[in-house]
């Protein structure tokens, strides 16, 4: 039995140590090196959500969608509440268009979850793209209200203002998104806010 609880420790610690290392390869943007670290770690615990998850992750920054969404959907099989796997396939579906099924998908986030600012955030912008300003407006509200460092739920909401014409509320909105480090916000002020 001390045997057994021996291997069991080494096995769990090796696979800690390569999961681990797949996620600094990600962090690096070597994705292809993180996915073969994660796939060894499968290999040894096949069912290790997280490592799923984020092989799927990978996947998707390689381009490679259909493993992605394979993965994602195996994470939402084994965890039917797993918040980063429905706004993943909710992200996939945005790319590709289909905003309805995005909805969908980050609508069953803040459903359940109705305190998610990642979720309210990306509900608002599916909303946006179905020409529903008005919930999209409610919707980067209450992420900001939940999470007042979501950065891009403010650059969201700046560009539908500007969409509006309130370019005043939208430049104070940019100003905030560049304040907590989005990128974009520097862009979207000096084009509209000069």
């Amino acid at each position: 039995m001390a045997v057994l609880l021996t291997v069991v420790g080494i096995l769990g610690s090796c696979t800690r140590e390569k999961s681990n290392l797949g996620d600094q390869y990600f962090k690096d943007g070597e994705y292809q090196q993180a996915i073969e670290e994660y796939n060894k770690v499968l290999g040894i615990r096949p069912r290790t959500i997280e490592v799923i998850y984020n092989r799927g992750r990978a996947y998707q920054e390689l381009g490679d969608e259909i493993k992605a969404v394979e993965d994602f959907k195996k994470v939402l099989k084994m965890n039917p509440d797993h918040v980063q796997g429905h706004l993943s396939l909710g992200n996939i579906d945005f790319e590709n268009g289909d905003y309805e099924g995005a909805y969908y998908r980050y609508n069953a986030v803040v459903k359940k979850y109705k305190q998610n600012s990642d979720g309210l955030m990306f509900r608002g912008k599916a909303n946006f793209k179905l020409g529903k300003a008005r919930e999209a407006l409610r919707d980067y509200d209450d992420a900001i209200r939940i999470n007042p460092n979501n950065g891009y739920a403010y650059l969201y909401r700046g560009a539908l203002n500007i969409q509006s014409k309130r370019k005043s509320q939208a430049c104070t909105d940019f100003i905030k998104a560049e304040s907590l480090g989005i990128s974009e916000a520097k862009e979207a002020l000096a084009k509209y806010c000069k």
